[in-house]
């Protein structure tokens, strides 16, 4: 008779081993104690209501910007104007002053919102329309002096001189009678409201001689300070509903230990302090103050954001099909690539942003191309962005092909994946919509992007390319974490069960009503009850 109690015992000690991979019991992997979220308790109908008004603001939003002003203003002044205004009429003297100037030009009165001084040179000369294409490395210098309106004494801002090897290298890219625009200027800081450029040439007598310049096009590019106006007011309003709802979702979770919040509640309530930051309260100080700190702030909360949404994904489909999320084996790899993925962006954007501040006549381009280092973070975004996508297409699949059938479950994956899909999808078409085709779309004021080639993937490049691109980064960034704080806050089931209710599709039916069988749980409450 023992041997036989002794046996039994045994057995019972052996198939309790394997009891949590039988029953989705409160150890089952895929079941964790956590609050009762609001998308438990909402009908089929609500969750598509919440949905289509999702749209509808995104869609609204996207009209405002497409009404919106333009983004840049532009004032194009000609060499032969210039001539015309000074009363130069020999030909040779016009000649010499094309070849090799100075052109003394006052620009147009700017604004404090006016963001920058863009100046684009582009070259005209006496060719064949159907001849071929052909280059030609030159030098420009530039001296600009400001003046507040208010006051006549000049201030020297820059001063090139080609006696002291100053000046900067450029290509002159040409195809019949025109050439490529040339970026000459790119003056960050506006502090004076009057500013006066002298430009010279250097090394183009060679070129004059065989392809003769007719003409040379100087164009101011800035900001139009209405559209200026419209950023700071959205972002004010972004910023205010962030906060709000930051706070309101925050004061429903804190009388639960923070040990009972859901993975995604935890990581909502992470995202909306990263939105606040994202929508930057200190934003308005890159227009008032002198000081690069607002610009490096601007960069570090944009770059914060997007790799904390993109850190979340990963964890959000591959931490719902288990609950041992221990550092090491859970997050080392995703902190890793996404870490990684923001040292990349954040010394890329802050290089670009202080190097045009500190050189007003820096050639991004040809720069990046001198920096090895530019060059190996460039090849490492590109590798560590296709592994990024692969792991994270791949823990889509392995959840979708575990978890479908599992109520609860199945919406959770739903709705997270038509999120990403849509926020992805909003995101590409303002990369590929943005992106200039060639350089002379540049002249036109459609953009004025960084020329680093990996910063040219991120949608926040383009966020002052037009109002339309503005508002659609923006208001899909907003609009995403709001509704992810409306489905994650918990329930008024949750305060009927002061402890908490497990995240469980045969447990989390406890306090649902008869009305919430629409999906398809019915079976698993009566099976609970009856056990």
């Amino acid at each position: 008779m023992s041997l036989l109690f002794k046996t039994r015992s045994q057995l019972n000690d052996f198939f309790s081993e394997f009891r949590r991979y039988i029953a989705p019991t409160y150890y089952h992997d895929r079941c964790e104690r956590s609050l009762h979220m609001n998308i438990y308790a909402i009908h089929k109908r609500e969750i598509l209501l919440s949905l289509a008004g999702f749209l509808s603001g995104f869609i609204l939003l996207l009209f405002i910007g497409l009404a919106g002003p333009n983004v840049t203003k532009l004032d194009t002044l000609k060499a032969s104007q210039i001539f015309e205004k000074d009363k130069i009429t020999n030909k040779t003297v016009q000649q010499n002053l094309l070849v090799s100037g100075p052109f003394k030009i006052t620009v147009p009165e700017m604004s404090t919102y006016s963001g920058y001084i863009c100046l684009w040179i582009t070259f005209y000369i006496k060719g064949e329309p159907d001849s071929g294409a052909f280059q030609r490395r030159f030098t420009i210098a530039i001296n600009i002096e400001g003046k507040r309106s208010n006051n006549e004494t000049s201030n020297p801002i820059l001063e090139e001189s080609f006696d002291t090897d100053g000046g900067h290298y450029h290509h002159l890219d040409c195809n019949g009678n025109s050439c490529e625009p040339i970026q000459a200027l790119h003056l960050e800081y506006l502090e004076y409201s009057d500013y006066s450029i002298e430009i010279r040439f250097a090394d183009l007598e060679h070129f004059n001689q065989k392809n003769p310049i007719t003409d040379i096009h100087f164009t101011f590019q800035s900001i139009n300070p209405s559209f200026t106006s419209l950023t700071i007011w959205f972002r004010f309003i972004f910023l205010v509903i962030a906060f709000i709802i930051s706070c309101w979702f925050n004061h429903c979770l804190y009388r639960y230990n923070f040990t009972d919040w859901s993975m995604e509640q935890k990581w909502t309530s992470f995202l909306l302090v990263a939105l606040i930051c994202y929508n930057n309260p200190f934003y308005p100080l890159m227009y008032l103050s002198n000081s690069k700190i607002p610009y490096v702030l601007e960069i570090v909360f944009q770059t914060t954001f997007t790799c904390s949404v993109l850190l979340y994904w990963v964890c959000f489909f591959h931490g719902i099909r288990q609950n041992n999320r221990s550092i090491a084996r859970f997050y080392s790899i995703k902190f890793m690539i996404v870490g990684t993925l923001w040292l990349i962006i954040l010394y890329g954007a802050n290089w670009s942003r202080i190097q045009k501040l500190e050189k007003p006549t820096l050639d991004e381009e040809t720069a990046y191309y001198g920096s090895a280092l530019l060059r190996t973070c460039n090849f490492l975004f590109y590798l560590l962005f296709i592994i990024y996508f692969i792991y994270l297409v791949l823990l889509l699949l392995t959840a979708f092909t575990e978890l479908r059938a599992m109520p609860y479950f199945d919406l959770r994956l739903k709705i997270q994946a038509f999120l990403l899909c849509f926020t992805l999808t909003i995101s590409f078409l303002v990369v590929i919509l943005s992106k200039p085709t060639s350089a002379s779309d540049s002249i036109l004021g459609e953009t004025d992007i960084t020329q680093i080639p990996y910063l040219q993937l991120l949608p926040m490049t383009y966020q002052t390319t037009s109002s339309a691109s503005f508002l659609s980064i923006f208001s899909v960034a907003n609009l995403y974490i709001c509704i992810c704080a409306y489905f994650y806050y918990p329930s008024s089931a949750s305060l009927m069960d002061s402890r908490v209710v497990r995240d469980n599709p045969t447990l989390s039916m406890i306090n649902d009503s008869d009305e919430d069988v629409i999906y398809g749980l019915e079976i698993f409450y009566f099976s609970y009850i009856n056990f």
